[in-house]
């Protein structure tokens, strides 16, 4: 067996309306079954970051989105593979959310977030969007 394990690119995006955020829930036969994340998928050969999460978000949600601001990066060992997710802020352009590639879906306040458990991957990316927030609100003071 071979000491490297697979490590994958992946790209999460934090889709903001009202003051909530968009989260959602890993179908329970998926791997992290049942437990929540920020939408996206793996990069596809050629493909920018952004490129990368506007195709996954409509093929998950079936909305279009525009890449903003990078939140966070974050690399987790799986066990089985490690995940580099690199975390960033998606701006909703069109379309109606369908649940594609997850079994239910919520919007929550910043606050709401901690009682949601999530992947272990995202929780970086979490920290990030509170801390952009607190920086956000002290410097429109």
């Amino acid at each position: 067996m071979s000491a490297s394990k697979l490590r994958l690119i992946v790209v999460a995006g934090v889709i903001e309306k009202q003051g909530d955020y968009f989260i959602a829930q890993r179908f329970d036969n998926a791997t992290q079954g049942g437990l929540w994340e920020f939408p996206g998928g793996k990069i596809e050969v050629g493909e920018t970051l952004s490129q990368a999460l506007e195709r996954e978000l409509y093929e998950e949600l079936a909305i279009r989105t525009v890449t903003g601001l990078w939140l966070a990066d974050s690399v987790f060992d799986y066990g089985d593979k490690i995940v580099e997710l690199k975390g960033y802020l998606s701006h909703w352009q069109q379309g109606d959310i369908q649940l594609n590639s997850h079994q239910q879906m919520a919007w929550v306040s910043l606050a709401q977030l901690g009682n949601y458990q999530f992947c272990a991957a995202d929780y970086p990316i979490i920290t990030a969007l509170h801390d952009h927030i607190a920086l956000k609100s002290h410097t429109e003071v």
